[in-house]
């Protein structure tokens, strides 16, 4: 009877061992197939890192460029096993892409080049009387970004080029929480170019027209102290704006940035100054550059208090029905009174400066941006000043 009961429990245990056995190799073949499925599921995020590929820059395509990843998911196996693979895996790269900010943009042109300095065009954001700005994407890389050419007629000259070379790497020293960022520019044959973040938001002049002039005091203080902040911050390394208006200042939902800072400085001497026209838009144009005079800093600060009117007037003080009427009130007659009743009825501390600053000798404005603060704040902590920006611009509705 023991010799049976012995027998018994040897059988049970060589059963339980093979039924083990049995169950890992199982396991393992089913590990086997998930890596598998994972594997396959992996694959169309591959087009993002060879920018040859259609799936990485379809010929109109917007911010959500990445979306073309996306047929290829019905692709893995459509099995129980497979569906409980790791599926948004493969949807985790394109997460730059689809996080930038959305950003309006035009088919590109005819004959517009395709790439310049690594950089492949997805379409046009704007252009102007200096040139051109694209949605672009560098070769490789998911996020988008902004990219700048001047026009190649306004520079035509060797040397000038090389001093845009120069010019653009000291722009990208240019930093701060209220100016675009410059990320990187240079010259692809003979085409000069900057790149620079991307941002959310729309410019104050797009602003002005939809929904009309800042009614808030809170927020027009704090424009004025942001651009008043970014200006210090381009006086500081020797530049110069020369362009500052409302199309320059992109309203953002983390603030106020200014654009494009120096990029008019950057063609002086060009066949566009040697005619005498000079870069600027007339209505923020101070009296000084209608002259031979030299232009500095002050110019800016003249060019800042006029876009601080416009925000809350809805236009520059000095616009007029022809362009000698602008001139006109711009050396000789004077800004618009209502338009500076239009801030004083807001914020008459911020008025005063704005009166100071629109003062026709360069002598008797703030030098620059530094000293236009100094007017504007008393020598707060710079963190108290940022957080007055901010809690101001809270108010306003973009």
């Amino acid at each position: 009877m023991e010799l049976v009961s012995l027998v018994a429990l040897i059988v049970l245990i060589l059963t339980v061992v093979l039924v083990f056995r049995a169950v890992s190799a199982g396991g393992r073949r089913r590990r086997h197939r998930l890596d598998a499925a994972a594997a396959a599921q992996a694959q169309p995020v591959h087009p993002l890192a060879h920018p040859q590929s259609p799936a990485y820059l379809p010929p109109q395509a917007g911010p959500g460029a990445a979306a073309p990843a996306a047929p290829a998911a019905p692709a893995a196996p459509a099995t129980p096993v497979v569906a409980a693979a790791p599926a948004a895996a493969p949807v985790a790269p394109a997460a730059p892409v689809t996080a930038a900010p959305t950003v309006a943009h035009q088919p590109m042109h005819q004959g517009e080049p395709r790439t310049i300095g690594g950089y492949h065009l997805l379409g046009r954001i704007g252009s102007g009387g200096m040139g051109t700005v694209y949605l672009a994407r560098r070769e490789g890389a998911a996020t988008q970004v902004a990219l700048k050419t001047i026009n190649l007629e306004l520079l035509d000259d060797a040397e000038l080029l090389r001093r845009f070379e120069r010019e653009a790497e000291v722009l990208g020293m240019v930093s701060g929480a209220y100016t675009a960022r410059v990320l990187d520019g240079g010259v692809d044959g003979q085409r000069p170019y900057l790149v620079m973040e991307l941002l959310d938001g729309r410019p104050l002049d797009a602003h002005l027209r939809e929904q009309g002039p800042i009614r808030s005091p809170e927020a027009l203080r704090a424009l004025a102290l942001a651009l008043a902040v970014a200006l210090s911050g381009v006086h500081r390394l020797g530049l110069i704006h020369r362009d500052l208006k409302p199309a320059n200042i992109m309203l953002t939902t983390a603030g106020p940035r200014l654009l494009d800072f120096g990029i008019a400085a950057l063609v002086d001497g060009t066949r566009l100054t040697m005619a005498g026209g000079g870069p600027g838009t007339l209505t923020y144009m101070a009296p000084e550059q209608f002259g031979d005079e030299r232009v500095g800093t002050a110019a800016d600060v003249w060019a800042w208090a006029c876009c601080v009117v416009c925000a809350a007037y809805g236009a520059s003080p000095f616009a007029a029905t022809s362009t000698g009427a602008v001139i006109r009130r711009i050396v000789d007659t004077g800004p618009e009174p209502t338009a500076l009743a239009a801030v004083r009825a807001l914020d008459p501390a911020l008025a005063a400066v704005v009166a100071r600053a629109l003062t026709a000798d360069p002598a008797g404005r703030p030098a620059d941006g530094a000293a236009l603060l100094e007017l504007l704040t008393a020598h707060p902590a710079p963190g108290a000043l940022q957080d007055q920006i901010t809690q101001g611009w809270r108010t306003l509705v973009l």
